[in-house]
């Protein structure tokens, strides 16, 4: 099976945040042999083992943890982070507290946080660095290391390590506010430039399809004309059977119904084309579109609810948008052409049309991707047609909802 990018994506970030961790602890207890290697008193190694031996064992766990076919959700990156920070806490108190170096790497959660993370989970972590941050200067086991080497410079370092503490209540409050801005603005322009790709693509293989129906069209005009001709000969023959004549003139309307509706795509085309559009009342426009997709579709039974308040609004439309609406009416027809439910509401933002149908409803497999230029056409539709749908309805300003 194949990984979904945002799968992939979500379990780089993990695993980098597992690296930088790892990191620290070895930096972390590298300092702590050179200070057990001077031998000196104080030193607090029972915490210290315990507190470096937890950390890394959970880190081990969750690198074992990636190699499973599970999502990374926000929430589960958000316990990682707490217990990065509660993790560093506990060592930190063994370690020195607020006086030790690495104190700096409540910061690394932050970032993280701040740049993969809502702003309230970012918010979460602030809070818990803070206080863990906070307590340090008050409670810890001092590491030789880094204690005032004579009581003269105390107040001295008492005033490093307040600076210390102020200048992360700064960087915090500054990564919160502005690194989350920053995030969630370059977040929301991938999303735009992913959704402008998809319309790329979707609009090319819209024009792809126009010049083959074009091309269908002009093709077809020929031999439609010589068929017209042929049967209208035939009608004139007297010799012909009651049958064979009644046959010439079901033939003949279906001739002209063809040469009908490639002189509406024709007309569509060229109105499109040019921009024009109509404007009518709503329910007026939709049941228009509903008789003349009837008479396409004579068995298909519907009903039509409007459910808006007050008169229904004026739309404006390129006549595009008439086929976009057959299209979904078809798609329902074919699924259950019994008991179609067609809704229309409308508010001050919106005109929506609902079609619902009493088939076994879109398969989950490709919910996702229906509408989409990815999508195959197939035996129950949702193929050419929504993606024309889509495309042009999209243009009218609105979403097309599956569900």
């Amino acid at each position: 099976m194949r990984r979904a990018p945002a799968y992939r994506t979500s379990t780089r970030i993990l695993r980098s945040l597992l690296l930088i961790r790892g990191l620290a602890l070895m930096g972390q207890a590298a300092v702590v042999a050179y200070v057990f290697s001077l031998k000196t008193a104080g030193l607090a190694i029972g915490g210290i083992a315990v507190s470096l031996t937890g950390l890394a064992l959970i880190t081990a766990i969750s690198f074992w943890r990636l190699t499973r076919e599970w999502p990374v959700t926000d929430i589960e990156f958000v316990i990682q982070l707490l217990i990065d920070v509660c993790g560093w806490t506990l060592l930190m108190y063994f370690c020195g507290g607020a006086s030790n170096p690495f104190i700096s790497y409540y910061l690394v959660p932050l970032v993280i946080s701040a740049a993969v993370l809502p702003w309230t989970y970012t918010w979460l972590i602030t809070g818990v660095s803070l206080v863990g941050y906070s307590l340090l200067l008050v409670y810890y086991v001092p590491l030789p290391l880094f204690t005032p080497l004579g009581g003269m410079h105390d107040g001295a370092f008492n005033t490093h390590v307040l600076g210390m503490w102020f200048n992360f209540i700064v960087s915090a409050g500054l990564i919160t506010i502005f690194v989350v801005r920053m995030a969630a603005a370059l977040r929301q322009r991938d999303t735009a430039a992913a959704e402008q790709r998809e319309d790329t693509l979707r609009n090319d293989q819209i024009l792809a399809v126009a010049g083959i129906a074009a091309g269908t069209a002009h093709e077809l005009a020929t031999p439609l004309s010589t068929m017209t001709v042929l049967v209208e000969d035939l009608l004139q023959d007297r010799q012909l059977s009651p049958e064979q004549h009644g046959d010439c003139e079901l033939l003949d309307e279906q001739l002209k119904r063809c040469k009908a509706i490639l002189q509406k795509l024709s007309r569509t085309a060229e109105l499109s084309e040019t921009g024009q559009t109509t404007t009518m009342p709503l329910d007026d426009y939709l049941q228009d579109v509903l008789a003349r997709w009837h008479l396409i579709r004579p068995l298909a039974t519907f009903t039509v609810t409007v459910r808006g308040p007050g008169s229904a609004p004026l739309l404006e439309f390129e006549p595009s948008l008439n086929q976009a609406l057959e299209n979904l009416l078809n798609n329902a027809a074919n699924a259950a052409p019994e008991g179609i439910e067609v809704v229309l509401d409308w508010n001050e933002s919106w005109l929506i049309v609902s079609v619902a149908d009493q088939g076994p409803g879109v398969p989950l497999a490709i919910m996702e991707q229906v509408g989409r230029p990815q999508l195959q056409a197939s035996e129950s539709g949702l193929g050419l047609g929504l993606i024309l749908s889509h495309a042009t309805v999209n243009r009218s300003g609105g979403p097309i909802e599956l569900h």
